[in-house]
């Protein structure tokens, strides 16, 4: 009997019955999680047809043990007080029960916007935080399409101080969000149970925020609901100890863009006061433009809110303080902002100025941008102001130059590696035909999937995490092309034709509607999913093969060839916007980090803000492989010269430089957080480097 293959979102596929009517109740067909609803869709589930039906091999896949039970004493998130949680009742799984492909562990809080879990993601493996929303707080026409487009814009944040958005969708009528799951304390928790902060590490939390919320709005969200109970601070060694391995406490900026729909305006987390107002926000920390109407908060609301949280770590007091709401927004608007000298000695007359500045009434009378307040939080920590009291130190030893962990990962050069957004799982693909799952800080392999790979050029992961794609040097036409491949079991799920000639790079969009290829033929090629099928079409501008793509936006494209440029590509037009001369001869890798575009050849280049590229010499030999860290002050690079360099973006100067590789370094990554760098060689050796913090 023919059989179809059919696949659950927890990663589960078994076979059914061609032509045989499916359920439409699929509730009783997974075996493993009883899923409630079909598997949500999956725009990269739509392209092409079905490729080769031989399953790969798993070769010696060894036991995964569950995430131990969280015993530290972090929450996950602030929620309403115990008179709003009556709402919430209706929002329940048992610890053990599958939802959604999601394991639930245990409760972390319940309130009245819905509950927040600790949860496995059954096909990935990894602990989230699972948050089930009340249906009643996006009932109001509108908000719900909403709600939807802005977890998607938060989804394609990645900064090491915001807390990921990995998933969000329906069971049944209720909508959850599948999140990073950070332990930890959030900074009002840790005020109240210790008091006011020592200075250093009140403006090193903060300068952390100002970071990711940087970052942030240069993709175009603005928070506005920024308070101490949204800053989750990770546990981290201080000390030299912690130095060496990279860790020191983090900042976690929480709900980043969802407090703009699903903020109640009822009971309120932190001071239980009930206003029917029509801004988001909380009233202790909220700007007076946003208090007014929340639609004229930008990027200058979330430095009034942050400054009223570093004011909270230094003195333990709300900067405003009132008995109603109307009362604590007169104060913002009447009284000048107020002093944290006044309330303790030892807190640098720089640091007051820092602070009453983001405080101003004015929004013309703050910073301008979140960089600024970066800057600005600097120069405290460099001593600059006065002497403060102890914290975290912010610098490193400068020259970690052993690797932190090594391992022969394949037999033959590494072409493509990747992180999972939350950094739990390294993926790396080789010329010897084989796809490796790796424990990323240890370098343990997980598992090993032997499938018709090819000798690999190049290899991406899907935005969700449960798929890559690869792209190798074939023989015939018919085999060339890109190939789409299961994370949680190896099997290929599609193959996509179209090249007449070898591919040598893919990509794939943040949204995974597209997915692009560049071939030895000059030509970009494209397949976009659409609700009437994929379509597929190829653009030509370079003149000679195409060696290195990038997904700006989903709507935005830049491609490297041999021919020494770099193109910009307007994908709904199909059109090159922009012809971008490197100067670095051939390029051999491409990398785009947020504001910088950086080039890899015969030589290093980065194309600054300002538009000009700026050299970055170092290396004596030709440039196989670039990365961007994630808040994009520091560049990797990996040369034939068998080194892995670090570069600082902002003046082109070289941090350090590591010597390991035996054979020219043609991959090098950033772990989410910035603080592990990985690198592959062309003899299949995979080593970590410890990151200095500059």
């Amino acid at each position: 009997m023919t059989t179809v293959r059919l696949t659950c979102s927890c990663g589960k596929s078994w076979e059914h019955p061609e032509g045989a009517s499916i359920p439409s109740d699929l509730r009783s067909i997974c075996p493993v999680c009883s899923l409630p609803t079909p598997a949500p869709f999956d725009p990269l589930s739509i392209f092409g047809g079905p490729g080769s039906s031989k399953a790969p091999t798993l070769v010696a896949p060894p036991p995964v043990a569950p995430p131990r039970p969280y015993s530290g004493s972090g929450t996950y998130v602030q929620l309403p007080e115990e008179a709003a949680r009556s709402a919430a009742e209706s929002v329940s799984a048992a610890p053990g029960k599958i939802v959604a492909g999601f394991e639930i562990l245990e409760e972390l809080n319940r309130g009245g916007m819905g509950v927040i879990y600790k949860a496995r993601q059954v096909a990935m493996n990894r602990t989230v935080a699972l948050k089930a929303i009340i249906p009643a707080k996006l009932e109001k026409p509108g908000v719900r399409e909403r709600f939807m487009a802005e977890v998607k814009a938060s989804a394609l944040l990645n900064h090491p101080n915001i807390v990921m958005v990995y998933h969000t969708d329906l069971v049944g009528e209720f909508p959850y969000l599948a999140m990073e799951y950070v332990p930890g304390i959030d900074l009002l928790r840790l005020v109240r149970s210790t008091g006011p902060l020592p200075v250093t590490d009140a403006v090193y939390y903060i300068r952390q925020a100002a970071d990711g919320l940087q970052h942030a709005h240069e993709q175009g969200l603005v928070h506005r609901d920024i308070k101490p109970s949204n800053l989750m601070v990770s546990p981290g060694p201080i000390g030299s100890e912690g130095l060496k391995a990279g860790k020191l406490p983090r900042v976690k900026i929480l709900d980043m863009g969802l407090a703009r729909v699903i903020s109640p305006n009822g009971e309120d987390s932190e001071t239980g006061l009930t206003q029917e107002g029509m801004f988001l926000g909380t009233p202790d920390y909220v700007s007076p433009e946003q208090a007014e109407n929340s639609r004229n908060a930008d990027g200058r609301s979330d430095i009034f809110s942050l400054g009223g949280a570093l004011y909270f770590l230094l003195t333990g007091e709300v900067p405003f303080p009132g008995k109603t709401l109307v009362e604590k927004i007169r104060k913002a608007l009447t009284e000048p902002p107020p002093s944290p000298m006044a309330k303790r000695k030892d807190v640098p007359p720089l640091l007051d100025s820092i602070v009453r500045k983001m405080l101003a009434c004015d929004p013309e009378d703050r910073y301008q941008h979140a960089g600024e307040v970066v800057t600005a939080l600097d120069r405290i920590l460099r001593g600059e102001g006065g002497p403060v009291s102890s914290g975290p130190p912010i610098m490193a030893d400068p020259e970690p130059l052993a690797p932190l962990a090594q391992v022969k990962a394949h037999d033959g050069g590494i072409r493509g590696m990747a992180l999972t957004d939350d950094g739990q799982i390294l993926v790396t693909a080789g010329e010897d035909s084989r796809v490796r799952l790796w424990q990323p800080s240890k370098l343990q392999e997980i598992r090993t999937f032997l499938g018709d790979f090819g000798a690999v050029d190049g290899m991406v992961l899907s935005p969700n995490g449960k798929r890559f794609a690869t792209c190798a040097t074939r023989l015939t036409t018919s085999e060339m092309g890109v190939q789409l491949w299961d994370m949680a079991t190896g099997a290929e799920q599609r193959r996509l034709r179209g090249p007449a000639a070898n591919v040598r790079c893919v990509a794939i969009s943040q949204d995974s509607k597209a997915i692009a290829a560049g071939a030895d033929d000059s030509m970009v090629w494209m397949w976009i999913a659409d609700a009437s099928g994929p379509k597929t079409f190829c653009m030509k501008g370079h003149s000679g093969s195409v060696t290195a793509l990038w997904f700006v936006s989903p709507d935005s494209l830049l491609s490297a060839g041999a021919d020494g440029t770099v193109r910009q590509w307007d994908l709904r037009a199909g059109k090159c916007k922009a012809t971008l001369p490197a100067g670095v001869g051939p390029i051999t890798a491409l990398a785009f980090g947020g504001k910088r575009v950086a080039v890899a050849g015969e030589s290093l280049a980065v194309r600054n803000p300002t538009g000009t590229f700026a050299k970055f010499t170092g290396h004596s030999g030709n440039v196989l492989s670039v990365a961007f860290s994630p808040d994009g002050r520091l560049l990797a690079s990996g040369g034939s010269d068998r080194t892995v360099r670090v570069w600082s973006t902002e003046n082109g100067e070289e941090v350090v430089s590591y010597t390991g590789h035996a054979h020219p370094v043609r991959s090098v990554t950033f772990s989410p957080d910035g603080r592990s760098l990985f690198s592959a060689g062309g003899d299949g050796t995979l080593l970590r480097w410890a990151v200095p913090v500059i």
